[in-house]
Parts: structure tokens; C-alpha cells; sequence
């Protein structure tokens, strides 16, 4: 009789053995922005890239640069909760 199996273990399985776990990870914090932001800061940023724990985001304008550098703790926070608290360690604003 065949084992059943859950798909998300399979794929976590298959990832790491491929050495792409880390970047699957990466690629997690990116496409969750909106989940993690909420989407009226999310429709003014884009996330570009994730180097060595530094998430860089761009900023529609200066305004809402200033507004979520004063946020960047609490989003930073948000991060640490969803994906764990060494994937994002700085968010630069661009």
C-alpha cells in the first residue's frame, strides 16, 4: 500500500536537496509583501531583491519613503513573524 505523503514536505524535501531552500525562502518574502505590508503601502513599493539579509524596496515617492522609514521596525517585525526572524535583517527605501 502506497504511503501517503504531504506535497508541501515533498517540495521542501525536493528544494533542499536541489540547494534552493534558501532561495525559496527569498523569493517568499517577496511575493508575500502585500500579506505582510497591507495593500496601500504595497501599491506604492516594490519589492526588487533580498542580498544578505537586506530587502531592498522601491518607494513611489519621497513621501511614502519618510512613512515607512519610520515604519521599517514594525515591518521588520512583521517579517521576523511570518518567515522567521533571520531571513530580513535591514529593508533599505529606494
Amino acid at each position: 500500500m502506497a504511503r501517503i505523503v504531504k506535497l508541501n514536505s515533498v517540495m521542501r524535501e525536493t528544494l533542499k536537496e536541489f540547494g534552493l531552500d534558501k532561495k525559496a525562502k527569498t523569493y517568499a518574502v517577496i511575493t508575500n509583501w502585500a500579506n505582510i505590508v497591507g495593500d496601500s503601502v504595497a501599491a506604492v513599493t516594490t519589492p526588487e531583491k533580498l542580498t544578505n539579509g537586506v530587502l531592498q524596496v522601491k518607494v513611489a515617492n519621497s513621501v511614502w519613503k519618510y512613512e515607512l522609514t519610520m515604519r521599517k521596525a514594525e515591518i521588520l517585525s512583521k517579517i521576523a513573524k511570518e518567515h522567521g526572524p533571520y531571513e530580513v535583517k535591514d529593508i533599505v527605501w529606494r
